[in-house]
């Protein structure tokens, strides 16, 4: 979700809506059906949104606004969307009340995890022993680094293996882990929590990496989970 911006190169004084073509490919290549939900303002209407849907993915974005997690502004590098943050945030809270399996990627797990009552370190920079998660300046995403999974995991299901490399593209990390969530893989170099998932049966999985952008074996693996739950869902609830 973007603003109205008179400093943009092509300014508009229009909100709008827009998402990465691979986050939709990935689903498609995965046997899915992409559908694109837009951040109404009318939160009434998500039940109605979630009778059309068998799985989510929660994109990547902009940063969730610290007022979520009940602290003040205090990094000066946030691009905050609070209409984004409110329509997420309770979307996924219905989604999961509903037992509709979820894939979060990079903010995508960030909003999960304040949703449901976890923290955020609001820059890298807080924490001395983090390295720069960022893409210091280059969009290619081909900046990697190595991730350690959990045992006994619903990623390490997923994955099956204990090390992978991933790309990575953020200034934001959880911090303090929502309740009823655990830590499914962190990164070897610094312990920065890249995967969260709930300790419950409920397909919810979140990566802090972004699969939609690598074509391994290992992401592709992240889709193909997700549409074979929600698959699994359509085909209990129709029954």
């Amino acid at each position: 979700m973007d603003y109205d911006n008179k400093e943009r190169k092509y300014p508009t004084p229009y909100a709008f809506d827009y998402l990465k073509r691979s986050y939709y490919e990935a689903v498609e290549k995965s046997g899915g059906v992409p559908l694109i939900l837009p951040n109404t303002k009318k939160l009434n209407l998500i039940d109605q949104m979630l009778k059309v849907v068998d799985g989510l993915v929660i994109s990547g974005g902009n940063d969730v606004d610290p007022q979520f997690y009940k602290e003040k502004k205090k990094a000066r590098n946030l691009n905050l969307t609070k209409e984004r943050d409110l329509f997420e945030i309770a979307l996924v809270r219905k989604a999961r009340r509903k037992k509709i399996p979820v894939l979060a990627i990079c903010r995508g797990m960030q909003l999960v995890n304040v949703a449901f009552g976890g923290t955020l370190y609001q820059d890298f920079s807080f924490e001395k022993k983090f390295f720069d998660h960022t893409l210091e300046g280059s969009s290619c995403y081909n900046k990697k680094h190595s991730v350690v999974i959990q045992d006994k995991t619903k990623l390490y299901s997923i994955i099956g293996r204990n090390r992978i490399e991933v790309n990575t593209s953020h200034h934001q990390m959880v911090k303090k882990i929502a309740p009823g969530f655990i830590v499914s893989a962190w990164s070897e170099k610094d312990e920065v929590i890249e995967g969260i998932e709930t300790k419950d049966d409920n397909f919810l999985v979140c990566v802090q990496w972004h699969p939609e952008l690598m074509k391994d074996k290992s992401s592709r693996l992240l889709f193909d989970s997700l549409i074979r739950a929600a698959s699994k869902r359509k085909s209990e609830t129709s029954s």
